[in-house]
């Protein structure tokens, strides 16, 4: 395991990736995807991913995406998480706590996007690593774009793929009376509110 550690821990931008892919263990990500995801050189991104793959925490694989102008997805080498890798949990709960993944660093960043009413952390940031979504986010004049490029902001920095959803606030609180599927799937979690200007948790007590 030592040599391991002196592989994994060699520089940020390992780090980042390291959190890349620890905090989102099903998923299979092409190369160009890390890099832009990463935010980093597409050098840097090929010499990182080497490293870690030499550790033995990461490893190689065909995947299937999709090609912008073509209708039929590609093959190409992707990259997945060795889930048999033998201090897997442990560096999974190490760099959580070392990473700033928290509510503060995450309004900070969904603030860019506009004037919110509703923000509420899940997934990753309870630890929940195979959860289907991180964060719900309601505002009564969502912008997705906007909404998306803080979240990306946000990756970016952490070194992770956050899964949102963001909604008109009325129909949040529509959801919440008839209590949906993607409502089911936040609430009865681990989560945490973090904004709360359309009186989620009084709904949630009536339900």
């Amino acid at each position: 395991m030592a040599d391991s550690l002196s592989i994994l821990f060699g520089s940020q931008a390992r780090v980042k990736l390291l959190r890349f892919f620890l905090f989102n263990p099903h998923h299979e990500f092409a190369f160009d995807d890390i890099a832009r995801r990463a935010r980093l050189v597409r050098r840097t991104a090929r010499t990182e991913l080497n490293a870690l793959e030499r550790a033995g925490v990461i490893k190689k694989k065909q995947i299937l995406v999709e090609q912008e102008g073509k209708k039929r997805k590609s093959r190409v080498q992707g990259f997945v998480l060795n889930k048999n890798f033998p201090e897997l949990r442990s560096l999974q709960t190490f760099l959580f706590e070392t990473a700033p993944i928290n509510g503060k660093t995450l309004l900070a960043h969904l603030k860019k996007s506009g004037k919110l009413d509703v923000v509420v952390a899940t997934g990753v940031f309870m630890r929940e690593f195979d959860s289907r979504l991180d964060v719900l986010i309601a505002m009564k004049k969502p912008v997705e774009t906007k909404v998306e490029a803080a979240v990306r902001s946000l990756e970016a920095e952490l070194g992770m793929e956050i899964r949102f959803t963001v909604m008109d606030t009325e129909d949040l609180m529509y959801r919440l009376g008839m209590y949906d599927k993607l409502t089911r799937d936040v609430f009865d979690y681990p989560h945490e509110i973090l904004l709360d200007k359309a009186g989620v948790a009084n709904e949630l007590h009536r339900v």
